[in-house]
């Protein structure tokens, strides 16, 4: 058995140290985040000694080296600071995506990790689950002959977008990364693992269009509470977290965001006084709510990636296009559509119980491979999304902003992004 500190504690954290726990071969020795309610939420049903439990990084990390493995699972730009403290101390590390809104910044993660000879294994979870695995399984196979094109879409629901991306930690991209790093360096890795190679240009268009101040309605209160339409509006506060005249509540998962008290007064407080309870069209948010990227692959594989925050459900679309076939992939499905030239089309089923669970499954898949990793295990190197393999969905968004930021100019991602 194994020991983890977890730093931050969550959402996510809490996510991965739970199912740690309950695989029975790891402990949780220590935890940090800056709210003590969080902590007092998990501490004991953990075993966690009361020495061990922290409220500043600072002093988490002065304390010396308390377990075996750090989960990191603290805002974007705090990343960086706390990787190098951990490599500093010879922790293993689980650290969450993205890696840093720096590339420069991972590539420094990287060195220090090497040198050190910690392992750094990044959250790219998609990786892990059955449903894209089976993907990578079949782009591998040579059943679609010499790949072609990779037409790859993320659809984020409208209450999704507003809770996280304009309302939330990353509404704004001083204080977090841009959108399409916080949300889709998933899928900028899905590319490069279907395609087989590194990104060769890069060209990308985007912006913020209907989360802006313009778009409100008419005589709006910058408060849900205060607002007229609070009654009629679909991203009305109540309406997303508490449900409204009858009608359930829009946002299906939990509320620990807006406060880690449990029950409806305090979601309610938290609303009336948090920025959760902002008018959508009246926040401080600027990153895209919508883009498109495209990718030609050192292999020549040609990629088109879309996102955008206008959708009822949130999922996944992949279209691959091959010299023999293609494959054709929704994740709110559990059927991939295989048709190879001349042959009847295949449905290839895939356990429809990974895709209800966190990331199609791919959260459990992580934690199970880390598990591996530490017990010297029998996967293969290349099973795990380690940093270096991760850097390269964080160059491709790197070249895909500075894209963006010049009118879609293409850019060269070999010479024009830092390299190791």
């Amino acid at each position: 058995m194994f020991t983890i500190a977890l730093l931050g504690a969550g959402n996510r954290g809490r996510n991965y140290a739970s199912k740690f726990a309950r695989s029975g071969k790891a402990q949780i020795t220590a935890i940090c985040d800056l709210n003590r309610r969080k902590i007092d939420n998990v501490r004991a049903g953990w075993g966690v000694d009361e020495k061990n439990c922290f409220t500043d990084d600072k002093e988490f990390f002065a304390a010396g080296k308390l377990a075996d493995v750090l989960i990191i699972a603290t805002q974007d730009r705090d990343h960086y600071g706390h990787a190098v403290k951990a490599i500093e101390l010879g922790y293993q590390l689980l650290l969450e995506k993205p890696v840093s809104p720096s590339l420069e910044e991972c590539l420094d993660i990287e060195r220090r990790a090497a040198e050190k000879g910690v392992n750094v294994v990044v959250c790219h979870v998609l990786r892990y689950a059955p449903f894209y695995g089976k993907i990578k399984e079949i782009c591998q196979s040579g059943a679609l002959g010499d790949l072609v094109t990779i037409r790859h879409s993320e659809n984020i629901s409208y209450w999704h977008f507003a809770h996280s991306y304009v309302r939330g930690n990353w509404g704004r991209e001083d204080t977090s990364a841009p959108m399409l790093l916080a949300k889709c360096c998933h899928d900028m890795d899905l590319i490069y693992w279907f395609g087989g190679a590194k990104a060769s240009t890069v060209s990308s268009l985007g912006g913020l269009k209907y989360f802006t101040p313009q778009n409100a309605p008419e005589g709006a209160a910058p408060r849900c509470a205060d607002c007229k339409y609070r009654d009629t509006c679909v991203f009305d506060a109540r309406y997303q977290y508490l449900g409204r005249g009858g009608k359930k509540k829009k946002f299906p998962w939990g509320t620990y965001a807006l406060t880690p008290e449990s029950g409806k007064a305090s979601i309610e407080k938290a609303l009336s006084e948090g920025p959760y309870g902002r008018c959508v069209f009246a926040c401080d948010n600027d990153v895209c709510d919508h883009q498109t990227v495209q990718i030609k692959l050192q292999n020549g594989v040609e990629c088109v990636f879309t996102v955008n925050a206008f959708n009822e459900q949130n999922y996944r679309c992949t279209h691959i296009n091959g010299t023999k076939g293609e494959l054709i992939a929704d994740d709110r499905r559990s059927v991939l559509t295989l048709k190879i030239w001349g042959q009847k089309p295949r449905k290839i089923k895939v356990n429809f119980i990974t895709l209800l669970r966190g990331h199609c499954g791919g959260d459990e898949g992580l934690v199970a491979a880390f598990i591996d990793l530490m017990e010297g295990g029998s996967f293969p190197r290349s099973h795990y999304s380690t940093i270096s393999d991760t850097i390269e969905s964080h160059r491709i968004v790197t070249a895909a902003e500075l894209s963006r930021k010049e009118g879609g100019r293409l850019v060269d991602a070999v010479t024009e992004t830092p390299q190791a």
